[in-house]
């Protein structure tokens, strides 16, 4: 899979030990309108790729589906090809001084049929909704957002750098 960004580090970030590994899968999906489906969080007000983390003995696909459920209600999804990845050097979101080695992996997807959304967690807390948007419009709100509190917290400092080199890329992509 092809590196979408050079490695993320979180601004401020010290490692005092050993680093932990940590492996995502996020979704692209898009419509005819060129819009891409994200998850909308109305305590961060941003826009974020639907995915998450991958659990022990999961694969990637099997991650997407459970995901993709949960924050979107997919209840029928296809794999249609790997996009790329990132990587980020980066504290825990519980604010701890975990240091992690985050990957995540971005595929092209499509949702044949949803449902409602099974929210769980963090997920709830964030108050997410799937929203389609152009990805220039993503692109725009989280630039405009990222100074703000909430996403310079220890933990989530590279959250929106990781979705804005993403959907840059798509911009090019799209404009080549």
């Amino acid at each position: 899979m092809i590196d979408l960004a050079e490695i993320i580090i979180e601004e401020g970030l010290v490692q005092n030990g050993s680093i932990k590994q940590r492996e995502t899968v996020r979704a692209i999906i898009t419509n005819k309108k060129n819009e891409i489906l994200m998850v909308y969080s109305t305590v961060f007000d941003d826009y974020t790729f639907p995915g998450g983390g991958i659990k022990e003995n999961e694969s990637h696909e099997d991650a997407l589906n459970r995901e993709l459920k949960e924050e979107l209600g997919a209840k029928k999804i296809t794999v249609i090809k790997p996009f790329g990845q990132t990587k980020e050097l980066r504290y825990g979101v519980k604010g701890s001084d975990n240091v992690y080695l985050q990957t995540s992996y971005y595929y092209i997807c499509e949702v044949h049929e949803f449902g409602s959304q099974e929210l769980v967690g963090r997920e709830l807390e964030h108050g997410l909704s799937p929203t389609w948007v152009l990805p220039e419009v993503a692109l725009q709100k989280n630039e405009s957002v990222l100074p703000n509190d909430l996403h310079q917290t220890k933990g989530l400092k590279t959250v929106l750098i990781r979705e804005n080199c993403v959907l840059k890329t798509l911009k090019e992509t799209k404009n080549a």
